[in-house]
């Protein structure tokens, strides 16, 4: 993980409970050197609104508002 990612993680965690009353559930929300950057009701906006700030979806760190995301995930191939 790079240290802009780790930033971006602890930036979402601080906020994570405003996120719900700030946006709407499902919100996308897009973070990047530690703060919010971005934000759309669904991914191709969010991409759009990425893309016109010049952030490439692949470098920010994007969630849904209200949505519970485990600390850890396991992936089983």
């Amino acid at each position: 993980m790079t240290s802009n990612q780790a930033k971006n993680q602890r930036a979402y965690r601080e906020v994570e409970a405003e996120l719900g009353a700030r946006y709407p559930y499902g919100h996308f929300v897009a973070f990047d050197g530690g703060r919010i950057v971005a934000d759309a009701p669904d991914f191709d906006r969010l991409t759009e609104a990425l893309d016109a700030i010049g952030k490439d979806r692949s470098d920010v760190f994007v969630v849904q508002a209200g949505v519970k995301y485990p600390d850890e995930v396991f992936i089983l191939l």
